[in-house]
């Protein structure tokens, strides 16, 4: 029943051989570590010995903790050039680890690429690019075409027509509007006897001209005719 709802472990989880060197190297770093205090610490008490009996006179165990503390100075030599080489080898290690995710990373990297490049032809591109430059180029013709089919004194012209029209609807409009009377209709029925009487008076006047019109032609075509 564990095993059914247990969580399965990720492979980017699962411990390598690789972390297992890594881990043993810092645990050696460590005990290095604590070595070489501890040495620290016996080079500094025989270096205390060694003056302690020198203020007591006593020349021999002076020596004798002199010798250790050299003895023990040779060690944390050894103990310090191993913790050297152990920290090197644990950033060797790292940083090829660091190396291998990069190259993994381009390689799949490179994958995907040549995937990406699999999906999309050099020919496949090259005829969109042809297609669009066309599709383009047949734009800017319309553009062009249609840009320059007027001037712009054609453009002129065409908004001064419009504006004729515009006054000739309005003018139109008003004929056929009924004008409302502002006179008096016995002041209108004098007016247009007025100008019967006008009229009457203007065609007797052309009467009269063309009679003696008449009268003159006569005259002459007796003298012309005497003088015959």
């Amino acid at each position: 029943m564990g095993s059914l709802f247990g969580k399965k472990k990720n492979k980017s989880q699962e411990i390598t051989s690789q972390d297992r060197a890594i881990l043993e190297l810092k645990v050696q770093r460590d005990n290095l570590t604590r070595s070489r205090k501890k040495i620290e610490l016996v080079i500094d008490k025989e270096t205390e010995i060694a003056k302690q009996c020198l203020r007591a006179k006593k020349r021999k165990q002076a020596l004798l903790a002199l010798r250790r503390k050299k003895w023990q100075e040779q060690t944390l030599e050894k103990v310090e050039k191993m913790l050297t080489n152990v920290e090197e080898m644990t950033q060797s290690i790292e940083f090829k680890q660091m190396e291998k995710k990069v190259f993994d990373s381009l390689k799949s990297g490179k994958d995907v690429l040549q995937q990406l490049n699999k999906m999309m032809s050099v020919e496949e591109v090259e005829q969109l690019m042809e297609e669009n430059e066309e599709a383009m180029a047949y734009q800017n013709e319309i553009q062009e075409l249609l840009a320059g089919q007027l001037t712009q004194e054609d453009e002129e012209d065409v908004l001064k027509e419009l504006d004729e029209i515009i006054e000739m609807a309005q003018d139109e409009k008003e004929i056929k509007m009924p004008k409302v009377p502002t006179k008096d209709p016995k002041k209108k029925q004098i007016s247009e006897e007025e100008e019967e009487e006008e009229e009457a008076t203007t065609s007797s006047e052309e009467e009269i001209e063309k009679e003696k019109e008449k009268k003159k032609t006569k005259v002459k075509h007796k003298k012309v005719a005497e003088m015959i």
